[in-house]
């Protein structure tokens, strides 16, 4: 049996696990008409259990009927299967067929790297939806024709903004949303965008090590270097760590380099602050976030714990990681504060400007 892609045949697939996800048993589209057929790719996310039919096809039935369990094993199967996936699918070249395993390897690698970082789009996505932790940390690529398969783990498990995991539940619509946003975040990550260099690899015993923190840039856009900053509060537990990121990625996106916990507070407040009594919370909750901040970072006891409990500073990860979420969906939409080094004071004026408000 054979689906197709953009009128190309191809049974070529690549998949990345959604963890901590749970959505209907349903199909959702990745991607228009359009974008298939000009890329020849096609795509979609698919809840546990669900069906994707492509070209009349039901794709995961195909998979099931293959030998993709022996391919996999019957534990990373069974793990795949009952959660939901992205899945694409890519045309397969002449060239692939006379090609060898390690060859496939190199060749695939970048393209499943690029797919999965899709992926990540979608993790930060449903992110700023709600507090959550969808990790695509696993992903595969499965050739039926050719009888390849790769399976690769990137090192990028999420925590929710208590440090903890667990599954939340997303409703159609919120999938349907956090799709587009994906893409719009993808814009932000992308290599003009990002200046992240090319991903280096190197073999370890057979196995394929792609270098991506390597390849990752500070010398980006501010969108993007704040973007890189929530995934590296949202991959620890440590909550001192999260809180530290948090303030880090605001100092980033307010171009704040001096009097911080001054002026983040007031310029967060100012920012996203509904209400005056709001604002007065906002200014008093980044105080506290940047005393823990300054504790931490020099190795001394937690002054914020002498007269709060461990619960409490938990709720302060909550709460500054709510004031992130905010702040990001405000300024993702206000594209001329995503500065480089020629716009910096610009921007920099502009939230000075606005702490003075207050």
């Amino acid at each position: 049996m054979q689906t197709h892609t953009g009128g190309t045949t191809s049974v070529n697939f690549q998949l990345n696990r959604l963890d901590n996800l749970k959505i209907s048993n349903t199909s959702f589209e990745l991607m228009s008409d359009h974008i298939k057929k000009q890329n020849n790719i096609d795509g979609a996310i698919i809840g546990a259990n669900g069906k994707y039919l492509s070209s009349g096809i039901d794709v995961m039935q195909m998979l099931k009927r293959s030998k993709i369990k022996d391919m996999m094993g019957i534990f990373s199967y069974q793990a795949l299967m009952r959660k939901p996936i992205m899945l694409f699918l890519l045309p397969t070249q002449e060239c692939e067929f006379e090609s060898t395993k390690e060859e496939l390897d190199r060749c695939y690698g970048l393209t499943d790297l690029f797919l999965n970082n899709i992926a990540q789009c979608f993790s930060i996505a449903c992110w700023l939806l709600k507090d959550s932790c969808v990790s695509p940390s696993y992903n595969y690529r499965i050739n039926l024709l050719t009888g390849y398969y790769s399976q690769g783990n990137r090192q990028m498990d999420i925590t929710l903004s208590d440090g903890s995991i667990k599954e939340i539940v997303f409703t159609d619509a919120e999938v349907y949303t956090a799709i587009d946003k994906a893409y719009e975040i993808l814009s932000h990550v992308l290599p003009h965008e990002s200046k992240t260099k090319d991903v280096e690899m190197t073999i370890s015993n057979g196995t394929i090590i792609w270098e991506v923190d390597k390849a990752m840039s500070t010398e980006g856009k501010s969108f993007a270097r704040a973007l890189l900053l929530l995934q590296e509060a949202r991959k620890t537990g440590l909550i001192t760590t999260k809180i530290e990121k948090y303030c880090s990625l605001l100092e980033c996106l307010f171009v704040i380099e001096e009097q911080h916990k001054r002026n983040i507070a007031r310029i967060t407040a100012a920012y996203i602050g509904s209400n005056e009594s709001e604002q007065k919370s906002i200014i008093e909750n980044m105080k506290h976030a940047y005393g823990s901040r300054s504790d931490a970072s020099h190795g001394s006891r937690l002054k914020f714990l002498k007269t709060n409990r461990s619960e409490d500073l938990t709720e302060l990860s909550k709460t500054l990681d709510d004031y992130v979420r905010r702040v990001i969906s405000k300024i993702l939409a206000q594209r001329e504060l995503n500065y480089d080094a020629d716009h910096k004071s610009m921007v920099k004026k502009h939230f000075l400007q606005l702490a003075k408000s207050l």
